[in-house]
């Protein structure tokens, strides 16, 4: 996610400089932290001495007014004495431990019930919307039920009429002249200076119109982009802080890691006695093994969450694997601890990359044998489907004899039960699921944009041609031994796009030949010379992304780009995808922030793209060079590869997979690819691989009631351990990973699948068993004829 909420004080100023309009009444707030000098305060703000006032937290917490957290129409000297008694204090809200460290004062507005009104803009993929309700307040209750709609498409503009007309009918016509200018004028504010959600509540209005409660997002990325040269740091930019409890020092160094790099590393201590202290690969790979811990043992076994991911800068992945490994070795138990180690859970393209992690992290590992020794520790260390197995094992074997503590290695076939079994086999056990009663009535009252849905076209033949823009070597070589072992004729790729390239052509190879693609500085060269060509696969950075997506949407020969791309901003996003959907071109992707591997997709014998499938031994040992019957979607794309491996496992493999990406927004849903699988004869069992985040599910969930998807669904969502993050100070997963509701929660989505008749194993481990189980059936029922395996031609020399 690129948005990010700014304090309230920053928020309500940021509106005040552009809000010039007779009718509003001037902002007057300060912020008030542990450093604020009073007498300071004082001396520049007269009216904190003069009037009666109002205080709050100035942090993340919803519902502040209904948790006694808003002290209104009270003298400076009450103010203080209230901020003293919270400040820096231990409080709980809703579940959540935390204590007060900012607050915000402004001056007490007199008025009565009937003054205040709710006003709500936020951003969706199509448009800018405007939630309005004639009665606002502490007690508005479902505002999504009681308001009225105004949506304003990304190139239309605000309508003055419709205002009047659709939002303020219950307004008194007093109050509508007043309100018409301030609605016109807070909406080209908030397009203006790229926000995302503006919320106030109450907007009281007597004879002016006061901003009393407010709430202000801002996509940030956009905005950077709007500064021209200019930092966000000189911008001096306040943020909401999260209400919970204080990051550590170790984990305040891992968030700067992450905010200055291109890497991602998440860090959360759960607890530091934990027996079960973890560092993972990947974005959803990493809640693997906490679903499993907080499923099998209880949350109390589980030392930490950590996930790394992406491009770090050189020497930070050491760093980060220093830092878990200090934390771990404070706080001994006489049982010892188990470090879970997975350096790449899926499978990598072909290269350095997974080699170098290994290496720091073997380094750091040796530096620290005696503490490893002292405090008890065995290693359980797991590779992906194919990751230089043979030579990392050898290593595995010489690291354990050096450092004297026992290494356990682990496959992708081995689940997250059979690691933990080994190290826990007297505790183990499985929760009882409980049954949500509210499940079915959630589903029956969930809102879905169901006349909408309708199937995303086919996306690739064995005739795909495509450009490859922004596209590494050896990517671009996984994807030719891709094409060549699933008995393509014809390379998928017909040229390359560099636009930085000294370069004309480059050689790789095709099986035992070599082959040359011609390289081009810009699309439209590209497609002068090969207009045959209607998919293009973006993997090149934001700026340049965007840049060039937006030029090959005016071209009508492309029908398909692939956005394998993270970092874009929100604004970003939403203008190519309205641009695509004039055009009629489909878009996968793009990825979140960090995340641009979320996107991908693959398609035996026609195409693929991302990393998804990884390189040619990838490839072979998922059975990826003819197809099956499973059609698969999912929201990531590093996982995806692990659910591919145990697809072929467990049945005659893979007809094709997507996986739609992270971000915010992205160009198809799972709905979109659930009722292409619906349709196709091709592909008769259907897999949905979901994460907590979004409704998603939901949509594949409605659909299957509403007898749109008839066929077999195999459905797991992810990230069932979440409620236990809602207390942490960072965020885990992929930067889409987070919930607003409950209907976003892994487990309720994945009751609600259950419930309308989809396979939803009890944990992912279980997966393999479903598939299993769901296949044989369909093949004694003769509606899957299996085939005979296919010789697969040689690559030769291995590229």
């Amino acid at each position: 996610m690129t948005s990010k909420r700014l304090s309230e004080v920053m928020g309500k100023q940021a509106l005040a400089r552009h809000l010039k309009c007779e009718h509003v009444a001037s902002v007057r707030c300060v912020s008030v932290d542990k450093d604020s000098d009073w007498a300071t305060l004082e001396a520049k703000h007269p009216w904190l001495c003069s009037e009666n006032l109002v205080v709050k937290p100035d942090q993340l917490i919803k519902r502040r007014g209904k948790q006694g957290l808003v002290y209104m129409n009270k003298t400076l000297t009450e103010v203080k004495e209230w901020i003293a008694s919270k400040l820096d204090q231990q409080i709980e809200i809703e579940g959540v431990k935390g204590q007060l460290k900012k607050f915000i004062v402004e001056p007490y507005v007199v008025h009565s019930q009937e003054d205040e009104y709710y006003i709500c803009i936020y951003a969706d993929k199509e448009s800018d919307n405007i939630l309005f309700h004639h009665e606002g307040g502490v007690n508005v209750g479902n505002i999504d039920e009681k308001a009225v709609k105004m949506s304003v498409s990304l190139d239309e503009e605000m309508n003055t009429d419709l205002i009047k007309g659709t939002l303020l009918t219950s307004v008194p016509k007093h109050k509508q002249e007043m309100l018409v200018p301030f609605i016109q004028l807070l909406f080209k504010v908030f397009r203006k200076d790229c926000l995302t959600y503006v919320e106030i509540n109450p907007l009281v209005v007597t004879d002016k119109i006061h901003l009393v409660d407010a709430a202000i997002v801002l996509d940030i990325l956009a905005y950077a982009d709007k500064l021209q040269g200019e930092t966000l740091e000189s911008k001096n930019l306040k943020f909401s802080d999260a209400f919970g409890r204080e990051l550590l020092p170790e984990e305040a160094k891992v968030a700067q890691m992450d905010r200055s790099g291109p890497g991602e590393f998440k860090l959360a201590v759960i607890n530091p006695k934990g027996r079960i202290w973890q560092m993972t690969g990947g974005g959803a790979s990493s809640l693997l093994m906490c679903d499993a811990v907080c499923d099998l043992l209880g949350q109390d076994h589980l030392g930490n969450f950590a996930q790394f991911s992406g491009k770090p800068v050189e020497g930070t992945r050491a760093e980060f694997t220093r830092i878990i490994v200090d934390l771990m070795t404070r706080e001994k138990v006489p049982e010892g601890k188990l470090f879970y180690i997975a350096s790449t859970v899926a499978p990598v393209a072909s290269g350095k990359g997974g080699s170098d992690i290994f290496t720091q992290t073997v380094d750091v590992l040796k530096q620290n044998k005696e503490k490893l020794q002292e405090h008890k520790i065995t290693i359980a260390f797991q590779q992906g489907v194919v990751s230089n197995g043979e030579g990392k094992k050898q290593a595995l074997q010489q690291l354990e004899k050096f450092l004297g503590i026992p290494i356990r290695q682990y496959g992708p076939k081995d689940t997250a039960k059979d690691i933990l079994s080994k190290y826990f086999e007297k505790e183990l056990h499985k929760k009882e699921s409980k049954k949500n009663d509210q499940t079915i009535d959630s589903i029956d009252t969930y809102k879905t944009p169901g006349q909408h849905w309708k199937p995303v076209k086919t996306l690739f033949t064995k005739d795909t041609k495509a450009f490859l823009a922004g596209v590494p070597p050896p990517v671009v070589q996984d994807t030719l031994n891709f094409d060549f072992l699933g008995s393509r004729q014809t390379p998928s790729v017909a040229a390359l796009i560099q636009p930085d390239s000294e370069e004309t052509e480059k050689k790789f190879k095709w099986g035992d030949s070599v082959i040359t693609l011609p390289i081009y500085k810009r699309i439209d060269l590209a497609v002068q010379n090969h207009t045959d060509v209607d998919v293009l696969a973006m993997f090149a950075p934001p700026p340049v992304a965007f840049k060039g997506t937006m030029f090959a949407l005016k071209n009508p020969q492309i029908k398909t780009i692939l956005l394998n791309v993270g970092g874009m901003s929100e604004l970003q996003v939403r203008q190519i995808l309205q641009l695509a959907k004039k055009k009629g071109v489909t878009i996968i992707g793009p990825g979140s922030l960090k995340h641009p591997m979320q996107v991908g997709g693959i398609k035996p014998g026609c195409f693929q793209f991302g990393r998804m499938g990884g390189n040619a031994d990838n490839v072979i040992a998922s059975k990826l060079y003819r197809p099956g019957s499973v059609g698969l979607v999912s929201r990531t794309g590093g996982l995806s590869n692990l659910v591919i491996h145990t697809i072929a496992q467990h049945t005659d493999g893979l007809y094709q997979a997507i996986a739609i990406g992270g971000g915010s927004y992205t160009g198809t849903s799972m709905i979109d690819h659930v009722l292409n699988y619906q349709q196709n004869p091709n592909v008769k069992i259907i897999f949905v691989l979901g994460e907590v985040g979004t409704t998603e599910e939901l949509d594949v969930a409605m659909a299957i009631k509403d007898g749109q998807v008839t066929k077999p669904v195999i459905a797991y969502c992810i990230g069932t351990s979440a409620d236990l993050f809602e207390q942490q100070p960072t965020q885990f997963g992929h930067g889409g990973l987070t919930f607003v509701d409950a209907n976003e929660k892994a487990v309720r989505k994945n009751e609600a699948l259950k419930c309308v008749g989809a396979v939803v194993p009890d944990s992912f481990d279980e997966l393999g068993q479903c598939l299993s189980q769901v296949y044989q059936k369909l093949v004694k029922e003769g509606i899957i004829v299996p085939k005979p395996e296919t010789d697969l031609p040689s690559l030769g020399t291995k590229a």
